[in-house]
């Protein structure tokens, strides 16, 4: 008798095709391209444990060059301020600082991370809804420009720049309704009057702030360029409003947003899929340019233009190694592996339909029996699911997978739960380098104290 195979549904996709826009438009690279670049996967595992985070140093300074160079515009000066919170790897940072990013940061732990790698104060860009008055403080002193994010802010910035005797460098986040769920949390919004408010309030602070730039961010992995049409839209009408006012704003920021190749799951994507690669992100730079080069005057003779990737830029430059540590045959579900990384290393599975790959040259020259599996974490956890339905060949006890795109989120996010982090390492023009050694038990509990009227007999913690 035949076996019989569980069914899956099959997935239809958009394959988009876009037109060439006036500006320059790149190919941002798929990780799958970069395989070959690792070379023993089962070596590296050996010597720095599995599961493991792996960085292509080529692939993450081509992503930064393609991602520029995409947004470049005549007559218009372009900025690329990486979004620390995205990977705050220092080692990653460091990259693209060598590339030319400024930092972007939204606490100030990270804003202390960028000056201890060498990140001058003015190359700084300081955003969030929470800073702390001695973080607006240091920032004051080390001209780092500050996009204020509300009216309590504003105050708290002018107190300090007067104590102070400085002029702040002040931006101003804008917010706007754009369907069903927009981010208004976040700035003062451009619909209800706040955002004049507010640039009344900058006027009558004087010479306290030097009024620079406005800002703007409306989302997470945008689908849809017409977000950014629509806050370049805004931008300038504020922008023209604080004209009139004698304030000349110099700088239109942007913000994040922008999509990498990974695939977002059907409940989290737009229908028919979002479609994802290849040069995925010329509309994005066209919706933003091209209002701004039609309107510059709003922003001086020659705007600043601010972009703070983040996803963009570092996804596709990592991968994350793991081993199989069981196989299961799932009633009602079909075949599944356990594997040794889980969600709380990958919390983007959960919106995500990562690419998982053999990583074995065996595995890979069985892939012609390849059929779909499901690929679940370690953790005691029913959610911990990696994919729901992975096409791989058959899998032996410690055989290898490779799990593409998850250099955003994924290592600032991840968390020691069950199990420790694992290292990271680095493949550059010097071979393989550690970037981060494997946590221990140590590192997770030497912070913890246990009373002396609780301790066991013979406890040694």
């Amino acid at each position: 008798m035949t076996k019989r195979v569980p069914y899956t549904a099959p997935r239809l996709e958009l394959i988009t095709s876009r037109g060439m826009q006036k500006h320059r438009t790149v190919d941002i690279s798929s990780a799958d391209s970069a395989l070959d670049e690792i070379g023993d996967v089962k070596g590296l595992l050996r010597e720095f444990g599995s599961p493991l985070f792996i960085l292509s140093e080529k692939m993450l300074r081509a992503q930064y060059r393609s991602f520029r160079d995409t947004f470049a515009a005549p007559g218009i000066d372009t900025v690329v301020a990486y979004s620390y919170k995205t990977n705050y790897l220092p080692a990653v940072c460091s990259i693209l600082h060598q590339e030319g990013a400024w930092a972007e940061v939204v606490s100030g732990m990270e804003y202390d991370l960028a000056r201890s790698l060498g990140v001058p104060g003015g190359k700084i860009i300081f955003n969030g809804p929470y800073k702390r008055p001695e973080e607006l403080a240091r920032a004051i002193k080390e001209e780092a420009l500050i996009n204020v994010d509300g009216f309590d802010e504003l105050d708290m910035l002018i107190s300090a720049a007067r104590n102070l005797g400085i002029a702040a460098r002040t931006g101003l986040r804008i917010n706007f309704q754009h369907g069903r769920q927009s981010w208004t949390k976040f700035g003062v919004n451009a619909d209800n009057g706040e955002a004049l408010e507010a640039l009344h309030r900058i006027k009558k602070a004087g010479k306290s702030l030097h009024f620079e730039a406005l800002h703007n961010h409306s989302g997470t992995f945008q689908t849809n360029p017409e977000i950014y049409s629509r806050a370049a839209q805004v931008l300038i009408g504020v922008a023209r409003a604080a004209r009139t006012m004698g304030l000349e704003p110099a700088i239109a920021d942007f913000g994040g947003g922008y999509p990498s190749n990974n695939r977002l799951k059907p409940g989290f994507d737009v229908a028919g899929g979002s479609g994802s690669s290849g040069q995925f992100l010329a509309p994005f730079a066209e919706a933003i340019v091209g209002p701004l080069s039609k309107a510059r005057k709003a922003f001086g003779a020659r705007p600043t233009m601010v972009l703070e990737p983040g996803r963009a830029l570092v996804d596709a430059a990592f991968r994350l190694a793991c081993s199989v540590v069981a196989r299961k045959n799932i009633a009602g579900q079909g075949e599944a592996v356990i594997v040794d990384a889980g969600v709380n290393l990958l919390p983007t599975a959960y919106w995500y339909d990562h690419r998982i790959n053999a990583a074995s040259s065996r595995d890979m020259q069985e892939a012609a029996g390849a059929k779909p599996v499901a690929v679940f974490g370690p953790l005691c956890m029913q959610v911990d699911v990696l994919r729901e339905r992975a096409v791989l060949p058959n899998l032996s006890l410690g055989s290898p997978l490779m799990i593409s795109n998850v250099g955003a989120y994924c290592i600032t996010q991840s968390m020691q739960f069950i199990q420790p982090r694992p290292a990271v390492v680095l493949l550059g023009p010097r071979g393989v380098e550690e970037i981060r050694r494997r946590e221990t038990r140590s590192d997770i509990f030497d912070m913890d104290r246990v009373p002396a009227r609780l301790k066991a007999k013979g406890a040694k913690f």
